[in-house]
């Protein structure tokens, strides 16, 4: 099969490292799918507990809530440069060691961080705080260099952050253990950007400072219940 190009009105999906403090983008990694995943399971579950001593007069017991497990979702991700022409831009490892970086330590100002907190996005879907667990990378073609020109990789994600749970009870959720620029906004159906920057700024034309700060590529595409960060001015 032929590997095509995104085309323009595509959106390609994004994973980029976020600050724990305030859930926004902080610019350390940011990769760009080259070809968009062509499937997405999200997996989350919760523990329930059986008495030690059931009952004996029933045929089930009833069961004690032990709390939820972090949600999952991995992602199987194709990256190509076959058609690159610069040395710099043939290796497939600009990509691949930015998804392997995402497992490892990081020193800032002389101290050693753990793996950064990360978020998928696609156009106005955007999915959980996550960590990465694990990064399988296949190397399936070389230059004559022996240049890695051609990787699939599979990677897998935990939820890190119980916060988005919001969204999927439709509930707007402004944690009071984070700081003011974590004040978040859960877009209702029909909701415009300038629509929302009046309500929270005061002046629809903040519409541009909102779709900056949540990286929006086309700030038409709101879906409901996708979550709006809402840094002060």
């Amino acid at each position: 099969m032929e590997l095509t190009s995104i085309p323009d009105q595509v959106h390609p999906a994004l994973i980029e490292t976020v600050d724990e403090e305030t859930g926004m983008a902080d610019g350390q990694i940011r990769i760009e799918c080259q070809f968009n995943p062509t499937e997405l399971t999200i997996k989350k579950s919760a523990r329930w507990k059986a008495p030690d001593n059931p009952p004996p007069a029933r045929n089930a017991p009833d069961l004690d809530f032990g709390g939820g497990e972090p949600a999952t979702f991995g992602l199987s991700l194709l990256f190509d440069t076959t058609r690159e022409t610069s040395s710099s831009d043939r290796d497939v490892r600009q990509y691949t060691n930015a998804l392997l970086a995402l497992t490892m330590l990081r020193k800032k100002s002389g101290k050693v961080l753990e793996p950064p907190l990360v978020r998928f996005s696609w156009g106005g879907f955007a999915l959980f705080m996550a960590v990465v667990t694990e990064v399988e990378i296949k190397y399936t073609l070389f230059h004559a260099d022996g240049t890695p020109v051609r990787a699939r990789a599979e990677v897998s994600f935990t939820q890190q952050d119980d916060t988005d749970d919001a969204r999927l009870h439709g509930e707007a959720q402004n944690p009071t253990t984070r700081t003011e620029s974590r004040k978040t906004h859960v877009v209702r159906a029909g909701e415009r950007l300038d629509l929302i920057a009046y309500q929270e700024y005061g002046h629809p034309a903040h519409w541009r400072f909102l779709a900056e700060a949540n990286d929006l590529q086309d700030p038409r595409l709101l879906e409901p219940g996708q979550i709006l960060a809402i840094p002060a001015l």
